[in-house]
């Protein structure tokens, strides 16, 4: 159930079915009834829409007709552009830090990243992405440009499954901590060119994996929503 709290319901029952959508309780494909929705969070049938229609202008939903909302599926192409988008932003966000991030900005960036390298070996994957995001968080504000970290959020509430995919793949998780470990030395270098070569190979690196998974889902269920 969500509570009355100052934010409006239509805005928690969107950050909640983000949430989940994101964590994987609902997956690619499964159908979002509205009455179950109702019931589950205890809002309204106009609340439940408002919050879909939210939802579906973020990609993540759809509106299937004669099926009603779902959760949405990625292409291969999708997860293409969706790969090199966030390297587009990771790297300009790196490249922006290593220019203009005060020393105080650096500071908070490598704490983040050693606090995340702590514990990547002691959390599971669900909690890892929460640190990391903690970390891609210090990035932002070390490159002065919140609105990269508004759009790279949108990118990464899309491809939500798939970083649990790449981040429970074998080794990946040492491999991702040296890639990330290149781009803060980088940072703290005042390197812009480095800065971004690091985090366009962090990406690259993702993408790889994500796009093997989307390639076998392809070739054993011969369909992708």
């Amino acid at each position: 159930m969500l509570q009355r709290e100052a934010a409006p319901l239509r805005a928690q029952l969107v950050n909640r079915l983000r949430e989940n959508i994101i964590a994987g309780h609902y997956r690619a494909g499964d159908r979002l009834i509205e009455k179950n929705l109702e019931a589950e969070y205890g809002v309204s049938r106009t609340v439940v829409r408002e919050a879909l229609r939210q939802l579906e202008s973020e990609k993540l939903v759809e509106i299937v007709p004669n099926v009603g909302p779902r959760v949405r599926g990625l292409s291969y192409d999708d997860v293409v552009d969706l790969y090199q988008v966030r390297s587009a932003l990771e790297s300009a966000a790196s490249r922006l830090a290593a220019q203009s991030a005060s020393i105080s900005q650096v500071k908070a960036l490598r704490a983040g990243f050693d606090h995340l390298t702590q514990r990547a070996t002691e959390v599971d994957v669900a909690d890892l992405i929460s640190e990391k995001n903690a970390f891609y968080d210090a990035l932002i504000e070390a490159s002065g440009n919140p609105i990269i970290g508004e759009m790279l959020a949108n990118v990464q509430a899309r491809i939500a499954q798939l970083r649990f995919i790449t981040l429970a793949a074998p080794d990946r998780v040492p491999h991702m901590l040296a890639e990330l470990r290149k781009v803060v030395e980088a940072i703290e270098a005042a390197d812009p060119a480095a800065a971004g070569s690091a985090s366009l190979t962090h990406v690259d690196s993702a993408a790889q994996i994500a796009l093997r998974h989307i390639a076998h889902l392809r070739s054993t269920e011969g369909n992708l929503t």
